[in-house]
């Protein structure tokens, strides 16, 4: 097994060392770039091909996968400033890792390490494999998919970008605008309720009086949006946020638009009865 980078070979010889224990790999004194290998006797040349390919696709991983993606940013799209480049590449990285809690509805489409192991697979042939051969002249269809996976990481860059200056500008706004009340608790649901520091309820009728006032559109919020928009307008001192999870997007929302000035407890801590006539 050949490969142009010394430290290519040593990943690959290591690799060997730790996953492969009936397989005897050496080098010849002078050939540094040079890993030969003696599988099993007993095993077919179809069974090591498959292990080959798996050990290969580790060293690119390991080696080259990152770069692959930083290069298809600059080149194919543009990017040029490093912060940009390496929360994009942190963004792709999750997509091929399969980040499930992130991305489930995405990664189904990419498996790229699949299409690692199977381009190896076609290009082994018994006697010197050369990998950088193999990856620099049949990774298109692997090189394909990788950009179409940078895309889509470019379009969560945009997407986290935009919610960032979202819960900038709420928080500017907030900061501008005169309280309405000292504290609002907030009850998670399908739709939040709310509740004044008495513990009384606030109606539809209530929240729209209060949203009128003010065209939250001008946030990206539709007339229809029951969770974010009050807690703009009411603008309290104070957040006191009731629900099972802090990490539901809505929750995160409110948590990171008013930071210090929000407290999550567990539902079961509400202080007050949550038996409300909606619309009353």
């Amino acid at each position: 097994m050949n490969f142009e980078q010394v430290y290519e070979a040593e990943s690959f010889y290591q690799f060997i060392k730790e996953g492969c224990a009936n397989w005897k790999a050496f080098r010849k004194r002078g050939d540094i770039h040079t890993i030969h290998i003696l599988p099993e006797d007993e095993l077919e040349w179809d069974t090591c091909k498959k292990k080959l390919s798996q050990l290969l696709s580790s060293v690119y991983i390991k080696h080259r996968e990152i770069p692959a993606i930083q290069t298809i940013l600059e080149k194919k799209y543009h990017f040029t400033n490093p912060e940009e480049k390496e929360r994009i590449t942190s963004l792709a990285m999750s997509l091929i890792e399969k980040d499930e809690d992130v991305y489930e509805h995405r990664i189904h489409q990419h498996e790229l390490h699949d299409i690692l192991q199977a381009i190896f697979i076609l290009h082994l042939e018994k006697g010197t494999i050369r990998f950088d051969s193999i990856v620099h002249f049949r990774f298109h269809h692997y090189i394909e998919q990788l950009t179409e996976l940078v895309g889509l990481a470019i379009d969560e860059f945009k997407r986290e970008e935009d919610y960032q200056s979202f819960i900038h500008s709420v928080r500017e706004f907030i900061t501008r605008k005169e309280p309405e009340v000292d504290v609002v608790y907030v009850v998670e649901g399908e739709q939040f309720q709310f509740f004044r520091e008495d513990g009384t309820h606030y109606t539809e009728k209530d929240m729209t009086d209060l949203m009128s006032r003010f065209p939250l559109y001008v946030f990206g919020l539709s007339e229809g949006e029951w969770n974010i928009s009050p807690l703009i307008m009411l603008a309290p001192n104070h957040v006191y946020l009731f629900g099972d999870d802090s990490t539901e997007p809505r929750m995160t929302t409110v948590i990171n638009i008013f930071q210090e000035n929000c407290t999550f407890l567990p539902t079961e801590e509400f202080p007050f009865s949550m038996e409300v006539e909606k619309g009353s």
